[in-house]
């Protein structure tokens, strides 16, 4: 008998079955992603995260109809290293991103690698329409504009801030693009970006589409809708503005994005496409002294729970029940659940950090057992289930963030097998991330 006569026939029936499989479990049609990033907006500053001062009715109720992370981590504690992990899937030290790309300096002339695969590409290459209304932050220069990264369409800014209605940066430079060209619109930052990710969902209504609304708010300037501009090239100006109330202009800041997240889902029950869109609303690190970090300890810029634990919700009508969950996830993770629900064709021998949520998210699966880490100047974090091991110039912190979310008591001396473990789990990943003198940013 020839057995490689069988063998092949059943290799063959068995690899159409795999493919079978593999395609049913994607899904049909091919859903639309709207990731909308707040800028600086702390684990406490949203309703339905406990701030009582605050009126978010429309994020409150994607929260209460879908779920409400209550583990979710930015990658790092400020803006430009977050969204890189965010674009790639990976740690953002793998693209040289660990740190902020600065207006003035020496970084200004650098960016996110074009040669980086990021979501928006991935998508594209799937057959979605993609865009980036608002925030960039990944670099100034044209060669690293969202059009070279995967976007087909880019309203926004390229800054880490703008003033709100000049549209000046804070080194005094214009900055409000359409794709690679600059122009001029007037109008509040955040009524502008959501106005244009509202024509971008009824411009693509007929194809599949991943929209990244990157909002300003609630990150300074402190100016609300009906303040004056006061960027302007050649005068004088602080990086806060000349606001006096800020507390009352920051919540107002707070309210009009949570209008705009309003408006952007009355776009989608117009167009007929609730049901089959994926919303995902996070921030990008933990607010600063003025905003609101809940009860936890540090804030942005630091590796204290503050700085990096931050709203997340997930909603999609009828394909998500509302819930709470404990899962520690990471801005990293959106990249390779997004590609899994796409349907999308993985590039070959490509991995990513990040790990598939989409179990989790339709049947409430637990995530796998993984050691998460973080690494943003002098401090450096190890973060294994609920043990987490902080390092900086000042201290060696080891907490149990189950017993001890607010970072109180320090076991370092306690718990020496943990503190190792932890420790050995650090510089593994440093060896394989490599040295902060190597990053284009720190």
């Amino acid at each position: 008998m020839n057995v490689s006569k069988i063998l092949c026939p059943l290799l063959v029936l068995t690899l159409y079955l795999s493919a079978c499989n593999r395609q049913e479990s994607k899904l049909d049609p091919p859903p639309n992603f709207i990731v909308i990033l707040a800028d600086d907006l702390g684990y406490g500053g949203l309703g339905v995260y406990g701030d009582i001062k605050l009126k978010t009715p429309n994020i409150d109720y994607l929260a209460k109809n879908g779920i409400r992370f209550t583990d979710f981590h930015s990658n790092a504690p400020v803006c430009s290293p977050t969204r890189a992990a965010l674009m790639t899937g990976n740690y953002q030290q793998r693209s040289g991103m660990e740190g902020v790309i600065y207006v003035r300096g020496e970084t200004r002339k650098v960016g996110l690698d074009t040669a980086q695969t990021t979501v928006a590409k991935l998508l594209k290459s799937a057959g979605y329409q993609t865009g980036i209304m608002g925030k960039w932050h990944l670099g100034y220069q044209k060669q690293y504009n969202p059009v070279h990264h995967g976007f087909d369409t880019f309203f926004g800014y390229i800054s880490g801030n703008i003033d709100y209605h000049s549209h000046y940066d804070n080194a005094g430079i214009y900055d409000w693009w359409h794709n690679l060209d600059s122009i001029y619109e007037e109008g509040y930052v955040t009524d502008l970006i959501t106005q244009h990710a509202v024509d971008f969902i009824k411009d693509n209504k007929e194809a599949p589409f991943f929209l990244y609304v990157s909002q300003e708010a609630p990150h300074v300037p402190f100016q609300g809708r009906n303040d004056p501009a006061y960027r302007f090239p050649g005068k004088e100006f602080s990086y806060h503005g000349p606001v006096k109330d800020t507390l009352a202009v920051y919540n107002e800041m707070v309210e009009v994005m949570d209008e705009g997240v309003g408006e952007i889902m009355d776009a989608l029950r117009e167009t007929g496409l609730e049901e089959n869109t994926l919303v995902l609303f996070i921030s990008d690190n933990g607010a600063e002294v003025f905003g609101n970090n809940g009860a936890l300890s540090g804030n942005k810029g630091n590796l204290l729970e503050g700085g990096h634990r931050v709203p997340g919700i997930a909603y999609w009508k009828g394909r998500i029940k509302p819930g709470e969950s404990a899962e520690t996830i990471m801005s990293m993770d959106i990249l390779p659940t997004l590609l899994e629900m796409s349907g999308a064709n993985l590039p070959e021998k490509t991995k990513f950090d990040g790990v598939d949520l989409s179990k989790h998210l339709f049947t409430g699966e637990a995530l796998p057992e993984r050691s998460l880490f973080w690494r943003y100047r002098n401090q450096k974090v190890a973060r294994h289930q609920e043990w987490k091991l902080l390092l900086s110039d000042k201290d060696t912190l080891l907490v149990n963030l189950k017993k001890d979310p607010l970072e109180k008591h320090n076991l370092a001396k306690e718990k020496p097998g943990i503190l190792k473990e932890l420790l050995d789990k650090l510089g593994d990943w440093e060896k394989e991330m490599g040295p902060v003198e190597k990053m284009k940013t720190i």
